[in-house]
């Protein structure tokens, strides 16, 4: 009888916002679109001010959102402070809680398992990443060991991050990978733009995702007679850094760039973040898009981007990482490169714009495999991961 009713889920996230960044931002606005289908109604609660419950407003997605406190693991926490919470679970007669992330949401999900017996999903997000300072303190890493016990079930992004959170705790006999994903219809009219002459590189301009490597490559590329400019989208503390690095190098450097149409053969263009359409637009047209991650800094909890640029039919070089190589075992085509080697970085990328056969090959594998990350596939995935914590419990 399960399988055939509604599930009624609140998600937790401390800091939901749906004008933020980031690609947290966008599995809270398509997985409860995508999870409605799958006859799953989705709220959510983030921390709000003061002690009172507030909401709901509801997000451009459709879903219900509350604020009110988030509970902050102490030694002695103060129970009053779940009442809103409490009273949120009766009036919407909710069935699980999906905490995003193991410590903060997960906390508060095992005190609210604790007071009424709610069953409890935890997704393991980057949270629980050795970079993180709180996860070397003695008390966090026992609360997560509790949080991950208690769990009627937990997820994964990827396999580096299920190594993480099994090294706190292990759980595998509850937990599943389950990727995140791509909304394929929003991405079917972009797929047959024609690609302008520059090179597309996105995400956070920190030093852990390897732009100034990407760096080092193009000015080899460009004193081999690289004609071809390079594009870094985003935004982030290394931005200054980042472009000082290439005027260092000789590069001319644009800022604030909104059309990649007309750029100079030979520079790097910084466009600031992009969301919707433009981002769509600028995956679209590039000729190749780079993903230069560097795992012995930090390893990515999924990689977005790689999975967009397949929506867009695009031929991908990446770092050789273990959640590249994860999401390539899922279909993606893409060629790997050693991270912190910008010579090598050079070398490919030379070799793939001088082989269009290659481009092509790539392309095409991209599109015909782009659909296994499809909403609706996750969706589905989720689905059953709430079914069998429900019944675990």
């Amino acid at each position: 009888m399960l399988n055939q009713q509604n599930i009624r889920v609140l998600f937790l996230h401390r800091k939901a916002d749906e004008n933020g960044i980031g690609g947290m931002i966008e599995y809270l606005h398509y997985l409860p679109l995508f999870l409605k289908k799958q006859q799953v109604d989705v709220l959510l609660y983030r921390e709000g001010d003061g002690n009172q419950l507030q909401g709901p407003t509801t997000f451009k997605n459709g879903m219900s959102t509350y604020a009110g406190p988030f509970l902050k693991p102490r030694f002695f926490s103060f129970g009053r402070k779940l009442t809103p919470l409490l009273q949120l679970c009766k009036n919407e007669n909710i069935d699980l809680i999906h905490a995003q992330g193991t410590y903060r949401s997960g906390y508060l999900a095992m005190r609210l398992y604790q007071q009424t017996g709610l069953p409890f999903l935890v997704t393991s997000h980057s949270d629980i990443v050795p970079s993180s300072g709180r996860m070397h303190r003695k008390k966090v890493q026992r609360d997560c060991q509790k949080i991950l016990k208690a769990a009627a079930g937990v997820t994964h992004l990827s396999p580096p991050m299920a190594t993480l959170s099994h090294q706190i705790q292990p759980t595998q006999e509850k937990s599943i990978l389950i990727g995140n994903g791509i909304d394929l219809e929003n991405w079917q009219a972009y797929q047959d733009l024609p690609a302008q002459n520059y090179l597309l590189s996105l995400g956070r301009l920190e030093w852990e995702k390897g732009f100034h490597i990407l760096i080092d490559a193009y000015a080899t590329l460009c004193q081999r007679g690289c004609k071809t400019a390079l594009v870094l989208a985003g935004t982030g503390s290394a931005e200054d850094a980042l472009q000082a690095l290439a005027k260092e190098k000789g590069l001319a450097v644009r800022t604030n760039v909104t059309d990649c149409s007309r750029l100079p053969e030979q520079c790097v263009a910084f466009t600031g973040y992009v969301r919707g359409h433009l981002k769509k637009q600028l995956i679209a047209q590039s000729k190749i898009v780079l993903f230069p991650t560097q795992p012995a800094l930090w390893e990515e909890p999924f990689g977005m981007v790689l999975i967009e640029a397949m929506a867009a039919g695009k031929p991908i070089i990446a770092s050789n990482s273990e959640t590249t190589r994860y999401i390539k075992t899922q279909g993606l085509h893409v060629l790997l490169t050693e991270p912190a080697h910008p010579l090598g970085w050079a070398d490919i990328i030379q070799q793939l714009l001088n082989d269009p056969t290659q481009q092509a090959s790539l392309r095409k594998a991209n599109l015909e495999n782009a659909s296994r990350f499809d909403w609706h596939v996750i969706a589905k995935q989720y689905r059953m991961a709430y079914l069998q914590a429900l019944q675990r419990h």
